[in-house]
């Protein structure tokens, strides 16, 4: 709907393999473009390296141009809160040993999500969850890749979760190396711009920048 488009941004392989089917037609959230892509990002100067996304559309409700009139000026809408955010911090929160909800009231928030994503289906219900439990907290920061992705939550959920910066998880081209590295924890904090740094003298650089 739109003059042109931008070939730039793709998902790694680790993302794809989040999703059990990444055809989308199980989870309708696995929403890659993939024809003429490959999995495997071996060139990130090559647009067909990686699965593209299709997650947002350009058009406009119902299905029109840009009310801008202008072809190259899209519509797209931000989502800045979202219920189904709440649900998943009200889940996680619960499994950390939040006192403010019970394992019954916190996995329904977490199921409700789910269905969605399954189109009204029971039948990838998570079980309950139990506060304390890893494999649980795991889960739920997978789900969060799921629902939340190119939403801008990634980066401080996986610094939250301890697994940003270190060796604890690796995908792709972390720390540009093909295969992952771990990169120091100072990247946990991004750089203040120099143009703060002089217009105020008593700021000082996160340190490792």
């Amino acid at each position: 709907g739109i003059a042109g488009g931008w070939g730039g941004t793709r998902v790694t392989s680790a993302f794809v393999g989040k999703f059990a089917d990444p055809s989308g037609a199980t989870d309708t959230r696995a929403q890659f473009y993939t024809s003429g892509q490959s999995l495997q990002i071996v060139d990130i100067g090559q647009f067909t390296n990686g699965y593209a996304i299709k997650k947002f559309s350009n058009r406009t409700i119902p299905d029109g141009p840009s009310a801008s009139g202008v072809p190259d000026f899209v519509d797209t809408d931000f989502p800045m809160f979202r219920l189904a955010d709440a649900k998943l911090m009200l889940a996680e929160a619960f499994v950390r040993g939040g006192s403010g909800t019970d394992a019954t009231t916190a996995t329904q928030h977490l199921n409700d999500v789910i269905r969605r994503a399954y189109n009204g289906s029971t039948s990838y219900d998570h079980s309950t969850l139990s506060a304390g439990s890893s494999s649980d907290l795991s889960d739920l920061l997978d789900e969060r890749a799921r629902e939340l992705y190119w939403e801008g939550h990634r980066r401080t959920d996986l610094i939250r979760y301890g697994q940003f910066s270190n060796g604890s998880y690796m995908w792709p081209w972390k720390g540009n190396v093909p295969g992952g590295a771990a990169v120091p924890s100072f990247r946990n904090l991004f750089p203040i711009p120099s143009t703060d740094l002089s217009a105020n003298p008593t700021l000082k650089q996160n340190t490792g920048y």
